[in-house]
């Protein structure tokens, strides 16, 4: 008995107007509103970060901050022309970590999300934290705020680390 009813779902649906347009791929998103790479670069060196060039890789733009000790990654997703309006602050640690460890993080904090990377042969376990930020305004300003929030957030993920040292060999 659904069959009937199905049918006619869908013979409304092709009868609307714009039915037709689905068919066909819609034009590319036009970003207005973000952050170019070469502000964000500029910007972080201004802060005294020493910012690597933009790396280009399968069509995915990063740039990498060596600040020591803890260096990370920015990197450009939904990018337009000129501008970008979804980023990833990103690290990768690597050591005596375990799973438990970053379960922990992962259940007890907020924003900074882990991920546990089994030790190849003969390596290390790492663990790679992200912090995924979509801008909707224009400039650098708007990261502002989000780097602190990462720098405060990787700083203490560290800490973790660090502390959890002993307990994991």
């Amino acid at each position: 008995m659904r069959l009937p009813v199905l049918f006619a779902a869908f013979a409304l649906a092709a009868a609307l107007p714009g039915a037709a347009l689905a068919q066909t791929p819609p034009p590319a998103a036009v970003v207005t509103n973000g952050v170019s790479v070469a502000d964000a670069k500029t910007w972080l060196t201004g802060l005294g970060g020493s910012v690597g060039e933009p790396v280009l890789r399968e069509g995915v733009t990063s740039l990498h901050i060596a600040d020591q000790p803890l260096p990370w990654n920015l990197t450009f997703y939904a990018c337009g022309p000129t501008l970008c309006d979804d980023i990833q602050y990103s690290a990768i640690f690597t050591g005596p970590i375990t799973p438990d460890q970053i379960n922990a993080w992962n259940r007890d904090n907020r924003f900074l999300k882990a991920f546990f990377v089994p030790a190849a042969p003969g390596g290390e376990a790492s663990a790679v934290v992200q912090y995924d930020v979509v801008l909707t305004g224009d400039g650098t300003e708007q990261l502002r705020e989000p780097t602190v929030v990462w720098l405060q957030l990787l700083r203490t993920f560290a800490q973790g680390l660090v502390a959890a040292a002993p307990a994991a060999q």
